[in-house]
């Protein structure tokens, strides 16, 4: 493992560049179909609902309210601790759990069964659909933007070849990443949006540090044997790319494992999301580069070449 990670090894990983790039495809369409044809199951942030903030006089775990809101059918609820003495919690209902009058009275009953009258009620909120309409569009703007702003940066600090290389498996990352929420029916939030953004800068970083070491090589040996350069430069990468990925998706695991409900479609975006920025990294990013590059210089030979004849 020592040697592994101080002598760089030599695997060929773009032998087998043309699978992936027909595993890609195939997981972004499926995706696109499940997104279109399912759609996504939409918190609160997007569809409107009720915020209960409620104290407690004694310290209660989230659990233990999770567990007395099962009894009215709102245990799925976003329930978040306010400060950390345990004794002060936010409920956020969905608006498809019906009426806001309706789920207060739900709340109260299911808090008075279970803690009798050791809690009171201090602020109720409603979140209209119009709140919940313009949320959806500027999580989709910011999105758009990110992307946006990443092709120009890497345009300007690299090549265009390399800008494209770059935003193409972000989009790869996000729509699977939305097409795995879409399929197994994970609520999609405010927190689950922000995951996304945050892998994109992840998997950005990845492949940005990549790229770098592809330049380096392209000063020292130039462009002639770009696969095999490529090639050695996720070599080269590899040991970080490992212990980067590793432990980071760790990290994330224990999260979701261990995090709670609240956290649980942040984490899981994060886990989906840097494993697809690792894969997209070194077999779409990279294989995109080599292969952008080889149809601009079949152009400019092409082009060359009817000058000449003219």
């Amino acid at each position: 493992m020592r040697n592994f990670l101080e002598t760089p090894p030599n695997i060929d990983f773009l032998r087998i560049k043309k699978q992936g790039y027909i595993l890609s495809t195939v997981l972004v369409i499926a995706s696109l179909i499940i997104i279109f044809t399912k759609g996504f199951n939409l918190g609160l942030d997007f569809t409107g609902g009720t915020s209960i903030q409620i104290r407690f006089i004694d310290k209660v775990d989230i659990a233990e309210l999770r567990a007395a809101l099962r009894t009215v059918k709102l245990e799925d609820s976003l329930i978040q601790a306010i400060g950390t003495e345990g004794v002060e919690y936010e409920i956020r209902v969905s608006l498809k759990k019906g009426k806001s009058s309706e789920i207060v009275q739900k709340v109260k009953k299911a808090l008075k069964e279970k803690f009798g009258d050791k809690f009171e009620i201090r602020k109720i909120d409603y979140i209209g659909a119009v709140v919940g309409e313009e949320l959806r569009k500027a999580s989709v703007y910011s999105i758009v933007a990110v992307l946006i702003a990443i092709l120009l940066y890497v345009g300007y600090r690299f090549e265009p070849v390399f800008a494209i290389g770059a935003v193409i498996p972000l989009f790869h990352d996000a729509i699977i990443t939305l097409g795995i929420f879409s399929l197994i029916g994970e609520e999609v939030n405010l927190s689950v949006i922000a995951a996304i953004l945050t892998v994109l800068g992840y998997s950005l970083n990845d492949t940005i540090i990549i790229f770098d070491r592809i330049r380096e090589n392209i000063k020292l040996r130039g462009k002639k044997n770009l696969l095999q350069l490529v090639n050695q430069s996720i070599n080269e990468n590899l040991s970080r790319t490992i212990i980067t990925s590793g432990t980071t998706l760790f990290s994330v695991l224990a999260l979701y494992l261990f995090g709670g409900e609240s956290l649980k479609g942040f984490s899981l975006a994060l886990l989906i999301g840097i494993i697809f920025g690792t894969y997209s990294s070194i077999y779409v990013a990279s294989p995109l580069v080599v292969d952008l590059e080889r149809y601009i210089r079949g152009k400019k030979t092409s082009g060359e070449k009817t000058a000449k004849a003219t």
